[in-house]
């Protein structure tokens, strides 16, 4: 029974991480234990247990008295998670750079053919799923593959925060050609073009954040006493059931 129970928590645990990551659920939704074993039919003790650990990652939050919460987006993370990844990625990509071969280069000219496709169907879910993997790609090439799982694990805010953006103003123009200047870079050994590159890619959002934060007030932390609203449904898709300009 043991066993059945543990497959169950890392099941939901997966499956809650990447609802709460992909905004099906709503940052600052107020939900129950009892809410979660029945819309995902999952025990009680499962769903608790994944629930501890998704607190550990700063997704979840627990109320006391009240219930539990989704984490909103908590902005100060958003810059830290990204001055974390910007640290790390130039010396990845340097890495890379000296030891790459045609494996990976194909892998990486594959993705940014499945990007250019995705920017066209305007499916900011499965475009910023290829997003993360292309650069993943350097990561696994540069025999750093466990960085950019520490990274993947500790920036939740950061990425409810780029597919928020995506949502609201849609997949940003050149954003292909941003990753294809990355490869170009690395082809050409040009480590001083690299860094410029890299550095705008992963800054461009800066100036874009604190409008987004003054237009949807309610998914950020800020301080403000939570009010549970009646729209809340764990069967309803946050981002396709808002205004946003999200294709499902």
């Amino acid at each position: 029974m043991g066993g059945t129970d543990n497959n169950q928590e890392d099941t939901i645990y997966d499956v809650l991480r990447s609802d709460i990551l992909d905004l099906k659920l709503r940052p600052g939704m107020i939900f129950s234990i009892k809410d979660i074993s029945e819309s995902y039919q999952v025990g009680r003790t499962p769903v608790r247990d994944a629930l501890i650990s998704l607190s550990k990652e700063g997704l979840i939050t627990f109320l006391p008295q009240r219930g539990t919460m989704i984490s909103k987006i908590d902005y100060d993370k958003v810059r830290n998670e990204r001055f974390l990844r910007t640290c790390v990625e130039e010396n990845v990509m340097l890495e890379f750079m000296a030891v790459c071969n045609l494996k990976a280069i194909t892998a990486l000219e594959m993705s940014l053919d499945r990007q250019e496709q995705l920017d066209k169907t305007e499916d900011i879910r499965a475009f910023l799923a290829e997003d993360m993997y292309f650069h993943s790609i350097f990561y696994d090439g540069a025999n750093k593959g466990y960085c950019n799982d520490i990274l993947a694990a500790n920036s939740g805010h950061y990425r409810r925060m780029r597919l928020l953006s995506m949502a609201d103003a849609g997949i940003e123009k050149g954003l292909v050609k941003q990753h294809r200047d990355l490869v170009d870079a690395i082809l050409a050994k040009d480590s001083e073009r690299l860094h410029g590159v890299l550095n705008h890619h992963l800054n461009r959002m800066v100036s874009k954040e604190r409008p987004l934060v003054s237009k949807y007030p309610d998914l950020f932390d800020r301080e403000k006493i939570e009010v549970r609203r009646e729209t809340d449904g764990l069967g309803v898709d946050f981002l396709v059931d808002t205004k946003l300009k999200y294709h499902a």
